[in-house]
């Protein structure tokens, strides 16, 4: 319902601000230029003063489209190689540190840095 409302209110702001520039006809660009305010002035009205509404639209369409999303057997196995892949790489790097002694990334060769 918050997709409805926000969608409404901004339609409805754009509307108002694209009579009201058709009207101060300026001449041959009157309709682009009426065009072009009217979305301006709609998108300000919009993310000024309904933010509580649309944050809660965009939140509503997120769980719509985008929330809950089950994977396929295919992605899965996807998902279970790259991990098994990421952990052995980082298993390898720990016993090449250890071999050479270094205990990671902040050790340093440089005998004035220690």
């Amino acid at each position: 319902m918050s997709v409805l409302k926000y969608s409404l209110l901004r339609l409805g702001a754009f509307f108002i601000v694209f009579a009201a520039c058709l009207l101060l006809d300026l001449g041959t660009y009157t309709v682009l230029f009426a065009l072009i305010v009217g979305l301006v002035v709609s998108w300000a009205v919009g993310y000024l003063f309904f933010n509580r509404l649309r944050l809660a639209a965009g939140e509503q369409l997120a769980r719509r489209f985008g929330g809950g999303r089950k994977l396929g057997v295919a992605e899965h196995d996807d998902n279970t190689a790259e991990d098994a892949l990421a952990e052995d790489f980082n298993q390898t790097q720990e016993q090449i540190r250890r071999q050479s002694g270094t205990s990671g990334p902040e050790s340093s060769t440089d005998p004035q840095t220690r």
